[in-house]
């Protein structure tokens, strides 16, 4: 097994040293990170050159790279243009508000999707199955862009508006004036959390299903249900755990990708989180914050991938043995 981890978190680190210099060369091919600066009324020469010299800008375009991956892995990530602060603290703060919204969604999914694949599996054809498979079509095919208008339009029209109903909230973390009310908090995360349930619930419900179906037609189950074994502790103890496996890896897999859609739904409920980051850098040309941003979502799509692999082979030891290893075990 700690073999397994070292190969892994080697292919790992590849994996984003390659990506880091996809990430450099696509934001340095935007031209001069200092234009609009140059352009600034008030911003003199002298200042110029201290953010050239700041950013190696005066240096070839391998050496900048170089540079610039030494100064991130220290953990000197520069500073915002826009702002004047410190990349690092703003990349921090807004990860960690990301965290919160992405790691409960994550949490509320898994479970939800478990116990909807679970039961749809062993109550094939029932009104529960076909009312689960009708929430996953409508999951697949809502954006969560229009799904998230619809939940701020239903809430304030019909619960702020006509029912003077005022708990959930459809901008910000917290009510101005109420910073650190847990539940003012949670009143403002539920719509975005809502938002990305749904795609993940939808995805992941079904391929718990398919997974859960596939094992309860298998020999072995058919087997202990044969020799008496409790219709319970076959599907919990037998069926449950081999039909985690591809669940696992397609949570894992997708919890990276969760980063992107977060980006949209971040933006339309105005939640001060990595997504929202990102379009304001964008916007202003905001070069040290891209930068970072992108390395950090590259680093966490990665870590994700990583955690697949390995919550794989806890699953299923099989994955463990490869190269000379597996040979020999076909050939004994």
């Amino acid at each position: 097994m700690i073999t397994f981890i070292v190969r892994r978190l080697v292919t790992a680190v590849v994996v984003v040293l390659l990506a880091t210099i996809v990430v450099f060369a696509l934001v340095s091919a935007r031209g001069d990170p200092l234009r609009e600066l140059r352009h600034r009324p008030g911003v003199s020469q002298t200042t110029l050159h201290n953010l050239e010299r700041e950013y190696h800008l005066d240096e070839s375009r391998p050496r900048q790279y170089v540079d610039w991956l030494g100064d991130f892995v220290q953990g000197d990530w520069g500073t915002s243009f826009r702002t004047e602060r410190p990349v690092g603290d703003m990349v921090g703060e807004a990860t960690w508000n990301t965290f919160l919204l992405v790691g409960t969604a994550l949490v509320l999914s898994v479970t939800l999707a478990l116990i909807i694949g679970v039961v749809s599996a062993v109550r094939q054809h029932s009104a529960f199955d076909y009312a689960a498979t009708s929430f996953s079509y409508f999951g697949f095919s809502m954006p969560d862009f229009f799904f998230a208008l619809l939940l701020q339009l239903f809430v304030i029209v019909v619960l702020q508006e006509q029912l003077d109903i005022h708990v959930i909230y459809v901008q910000g973390k917290y009510t101005v004036g109420q910073e650190g009310d847990v539940a003012n908090l949670i009143g403002h995360m539920v719509l975005p959390v809502l938002v990305l349930m749904l795609t993940s619930v939808a995805a992941w419900s079904r391929y718990q299903r398919d997974s859960m179906l596939e094992v309860l037609h298998t020999d072995y189950v058919r087997t202990a249900r044969a020799k008496g074994v409790p219709r319970r502790q076959v599907i919990r103890r037998h069926a449950l755990r081999n039909a985690l496996i591809p669940f696992v890896t397609v949570v894992a897999i997708d919890a990276g990708v969760l980063l992107g859609g977060v980006v949209v739904v971040e933006r339309v409920f105005s939640w001060p989180g990595l997504g929202l980051l990102f379009f304001d850098a964008l916007e202003r040309s905001d070069y040290p914050v891209i930068l970072a941003w992108m390395a950090v979502a590259t680093v966490f799509v990665v870590l994700f991938n990583l955690l697949a692999d390995i919550l794989y082979a806890v699953l299923d030891p099989r994955i463990r043995v490869s190269g000379p290893s597996r040979r020999r075990v076909r050939t004994a």
